[in-house]
C-alpha cells in the first residue's frame, strides 16, 4: 500500500503562496482581511524522493498573523489529523518572508516527469489547449484518453493504483466534459508556467480558474489540466 503525503495548513491574516518542488500547491489570501483559512492537498504526484521542498512565500500579514503547516504521511486508509498542523513562527518585520520545509519520500515520480518534459512557451501550450477544445467538442474520446494517459500514469504510480483501473473511469469523465460545447479561443487561454517553463497550468484568462469546465446553475465541474511537452509532443501530465 502506498504512503499518502498530505499538506495541511491553517492560517489567519496572511497572504501567501506555496509550492512543492516548484509546483503550486497552496494559496492564502487573508493578509488584509485578517480572516482565517485552511488548505489541504495530497502531494504524492509532486514528490522527488530525497530532498522534497515545501516553499511558502508570505507577501502580506496582519499584526496577529498565524500560520500552522505540516506535511504528514500515512498509509492508504489511515486517517490524517488535518487540524494538528505544526505552528510556523513568522519572522519579525514586514514581508516578504520565505519558509521552507524539507522532507524525503519513497515516491519520486515528479523527478521522472521533469526529466522527460521539455521547456516550452505560451504559444505552444495555447495551441494545444485549442486542440483539446476541438477533441472535446468532437467527442473523440480515444484521442482524449491518449492525451490524458501521462496524467493517470503518474497518479497511478504515485498512489499505488492500477493504471488500467484508473483509465477505466476516464470515459465517463470525458463524456461529462463533452456534454456542452467548449467555445474558448486563444485569447481566452491563460497558460501559467512553473518548473522552468516545463509545466503549464491551463486556466481561463477571465478569472484564473480551470480552463476546461462545465458551468451549471448549481455549480461548476472543472478538469485540472497541466501540460508538458514530452517526447511525442504536448500532453496533459497532471
Amino acid at each position: 500500500m502506498a504512503q499518502i503525503w498530505q499538506l495541511s495548513a491553517n492560517y489567519q491574516g496572511i497572504t501567501a503562496t506555496g509550492t512543492v518542488n516548484g509546483f503550486p500547491c497552496m494559496s492564502a489570501d487573508t493578509g488584509e482581511s485578517g480572516e482565517s483559512g485552511f488548505t489541504t492537498a495530497p502531494l504524492n504526484p509532486l514528490l522527488i524522493g530525497k530532498g522534497n521542498v515545501l516553499r511558502i512565500e508570505v507577501t502580506a500579514k496582519t499584526k496577529d498573523a498565524t500560520l500552522n503547516c505540516s506535511v504528514e504521511d500515512a498509509m492508504t486508509g489511515d486517517v490524517i489529523d488535518t487540524g494538528n498542523a505544526a505552528e510556523i513562527k513568522l519572522p519579525d518585520g514586514d514581508p516578504p518572508h520565505v519558509i521552507e520545509i524539507k522532507f524525503d519520500s519513497p515516491q519520486d515520480g515528479f523527478t521522472k516527469l521533469l526529466a522527460s518534459a521539455k521547456s516550452s512557451d505560451e504559444k505552444t501550450v495555447t495551441e494545444y489547449a485549442l486542440k483539446l477544445r476541438d477533441l472535446l467538442n468532437a467527442k473523440d474520446f480515444d484521442a482524449l484518453k491518449k492525451e490524458l494517459r501521462p496524467k493517470f500514469e503518474l497518479l497511478a504510480e504515485s498512489f499505488g493504483h492500477p493504471i488500467e483501473a484508473m483509465l477505466g473511469q476516464v470515459g465517463e469523465m470525458l463524456q461529462a466534459f463533452s456534454s456542452k460545447k467548449h467555445e474558448f479561443e486563444a485569447a481566452d487561454v491563460k497558460a501559467v508556467p512553473c518548473c522552468d517553463n516545463k509545466l503549464w497550468q491551463l486556466t481561463a484568462a477571465k478569472d484564473g480558474k480551470a480552463l476546461i469546465r462545465i458551468e451549471e446553475e448549481d455549480g461548476m465541474m472543472s478538469l485540472d489540466a497541466v501540460v508538458a511537452v514530452l517526447e511525442d509532443g504536448p500532453a496533459i501530465v497532471l
